[in-house]
C-alpha cells in the first residue's frame, strides 16, 4: 500500500512541477552588465521523469528520477574574451545522485564570424545530437547510437578552432581533444599519448544557425534544411588487453523543419554513424568503451499550431539502430508527444518505447519528463 502511494506522491510532485512552472514565466539565463563590453549571466535547467517499465528485471516497476540539474555561468570580460562554466549532477552505478560535477569549462576567444577559439572541458566537434545535448533534443531521450567518446555529458578537454559564413549558413568546427585516456573518459587505454583529432562541417540551405551549438527543434521559428558531417580520429585509442587499434568514428546528420499548413511545423531529422576500432574487439561499450560498428536513427515530429490550456502538442516518433561488430544488435522505437508550452524553456513529454537486444527479451517502458530553464 506505501508503495503505491510513493509512486502516486512521486507522480503528483512531476505535475505539480509543471503547474508550477506553467505559472511563471521560464527566462533562459539572467543577465548584468558592467560597462559595454563586461557582462555576467547565470540561468539553471532541470529535468525530471517517471518511468513505467513492465520489464525491470530489479523488480521495480516505476521511477522518479532527477535526470539533469543544471547551473549555467558564462560571461565577458572584453569583446574577444569569454568564459563559460555550467556545473551538472553525477549518479553512481546504482543510478543515485552522489556529486555535482563540472561540465564545462571553456575561455572563449572570439575574433570575428570566421575565426575563434575555445579550450577546456566542452564539447568536441561532434554530431548535431550531441551539439543539442537534452535539453535541445527533439524528443526526450539521448539517442543511444550517438556514442563518441567523451569525459561527462558529452565533453571533452581539449581546444577548437570555429567559424561561419553568412551568419550560420556555413559553419566549421575543428578540435584536438584527450579522447581515450587512462583516466576520467568513457574509454580506457593507457597506451596512447595521441590526440583525438575531431572535425564537423555544416551547411544549411533555408535559415542559417548561428554560433557553436545546435538545436534539433525552432517551433517554427526557423526554416531548416542542414546538412553535417563529422569525422574523428585517435591512433591506439582501441584496446582488447593485449593489441591495440586506432579509433575512427564519422556520420552525416540532417536536420529538415518547415512550416506547413499555415503555422503547424513538420520535422525530419536522422543520422548515420560508422565506429571503427581497426579490427580490434572492444566489447561494444564494454570493455574498452568504444564503439565499434553501424548505427543510425531517425526521427518525425509535428507541432499542431494550435493551443491546448497553456502549450501546443507535437506527436514525434523516432527510430534508432545499433549493430555492433563485435556484439548484439540493439534497436529501439518510441512514440509519444512533447508539450510545448515556451519552447526548450518549458516543455512536457509523454514517450512509449520498445528496445530489443539480440538474445534479450524486449523492453517496454513509458515515461513522462519535464524540462525546464530558467
Amino acid at each position: 500500500m506505501t508503495h503505491h502511494y510513493l509512486r502516486r506522491g512521486k507522480l503528483a510532485l512531476l505535475v505539480g512541477m509543471a503547474a508550477w512552472a506553467s505559472a511563471g514565466a521560464a527566462v533562459a539565463g539572467e543577465k548584468w552588465t558592467f560597462g559595454p563590453e563586461a557582462s555576467l549571466t547565470i540561468g539553471a535547467g532541470l529535468r525530471a521523469s517517471f518511468v513505467y517499465n513492465d520489464d525491470d528485471p530489479t523488480g521495480e516497476d516505476s521511477d522518479f528520477s532527477l535526470n539533469s540539474a543544471r547551473i549555467f555561468t558564462s560571461g565577458q570580460f572584453t569583446k574577444i574574451i569569454g568564459f563559460t562554466f555550467n556545473t551538472e549532477i553525477d549518479r553512481d552505478n546504482d543510478g543515485d545522485i552522489n556529486d555535482i560535477r563540472m561540465m564545462d569549462a571553456i575561455v572563449r576567444l572570439e575574433f570575428n564570424d570566421y575565426f575563434n577559439i575555445w579550450g577546456g572541458r566542452m564539447l568536441a566537434p561532434s554530431d548535431r545530437a550531441n551539439l543539442d545535448g537534452p535539453y535541445y533534443a527533439g524528443t526526450w531521450e539521448y539517442p543511444f547510437v550517438s556514442a563518441y567518446p567523451q569525459i561527462f555529458q558529452g565533453r571533452d578537454n581539449g581546444v577548437a578552432v570555429w567559424g561561419q559564413t553568412g551568419g550560420g549558413k556555413f559553419k566549421y568546427q575543428v578540435g584536438a581533444f584527450t579522447g581515450c585516456a587512462e583516466d576520467d573518459n568513457s574509454c580506457y587505454n593507457p597506451d596512447t599519448d595521441a590526440p583525438l583529432i575531431t572535425g564537423r562541417l555544416t551547411y544549411n540551405f533555408w535559415d542559417p544557425e548561428a554560433g557553436y551549438y545546435t538545436s534539433s527543434d525552432y517551433y517554427g521559428e526557423k526554416e531548416i534544411l542542414a546538412v553535417g558531417l563529422v569525422g574523428q580520429y585517435q591512433a591506439d585509442a582501441a584496446t582488447d588487453g593485449f593489441s591495440n587499434g586506432d579509433f575512427s568514428g564519422f556520420n552525416v546528420d540532417f536536420l529538415m523543419q518547415k512550416r506547413v499548413f499555415g503555422s503547424h511545423v513538420f520535422t525530419l531529422e536522422g543520422a548515420y554513424y560508422v565506429y571503427d576500432t581497426d579490427g580490434i574487439d572492444t566489447g561494444g561499450l564494454n570493455g574498452n568503451g568504444l564503439a565499434d560498428g553501424n548505427s543510425f536513427f531517425v526521427l518525425t515530429s509535428f507541432l499542431i499550431d494550435h493551443k491546448i490550456g497553456f502549450g501546443k502538442f507535437q506527436p514525434v516518433f523516432r527510430y534508432q539502430e545499433f549493430e555492433f561488430d563485435n556484439g548484439p544488435e540493439v534497436s529501439e522505437w518510441s512514440v509519444g508527444t512533447n508539450y510545448i508550452i515556451k519552447g526548450h524553456d518549458l516543455r512536457l513529454s509523454a514517450i512509449y518505447s520498445e528496445t530489443d537486444t539480440d538474445g534479450l527479451e524486449t523492453v517496454n517502458r513509458f515515461i513522462t519528463g519535464v524540462q525546464l530553464q530558467f
